[in-house]
């Protein structure tokens, strides 16, 4: 019931992401509270340590970034989006959606630098690939 929650925020989330280049505070908190619902307890306990890593992941991306004067390569609401989806899949399905979205991401990029639908300094919406990446995990844990 959890993953089909998840899917009804994640999609709406996404097209908003692809058209704007921004996450809404107020599907974070959707699917914050979906996950808090619906993991078990148990399960958010231990999968924290998974989203206090992305955050770590986060801040040092952000200060390479700021150090080297170039920007971050994924923005803040992936981020909080990326760890909301730790807490509830644990570090074997943070690994699966990361790898997977940034795959999709990286084709999806190649893609559009080829065909010159895009420069090096364009930005691409994350939250797709994200959930093209959570709905790999959800077919691999089945």
């Amino acid at each position: 019931m959890i993953r089909l929650f998840c899917f009804l925020i994640l999609v709406p989330l996404s097209v908003y992401d692809a058209r704007k280049l921004e996450i809404p505070a107020c599907a974070s908190a959707a699917l914050l509270g979906t996950v808090i619902i619906w993991t078990p307890s148990e399960d958010l306990e231990i999968n924290l340590l998974y989203a206090a890593a992305v955050w770590a992941a986060y801040a040092f991306m952000a200060f390479i970034s700021a150090v080297s004067g170039s920007p971050v390569p994924i923005g803040m609401g992936d981020a909080v989006i990326l760890s909301i989806l730790s807490l509830h899949t644990g570090g074997y399905g943070l690994l699966v959606v990361f790898a997977v979205s940034g795959v999709l991401a990286g084709a999806f990029a190649a893609l559009l630098l080829l065909f010159k639908k895009a420069d090096r300094g364009s930005e691409i919406p994350y939250a797709p690939f994200l959930t093209a990446g959570y709905a790999v995990f959800v077919i691999l844990s089945a």
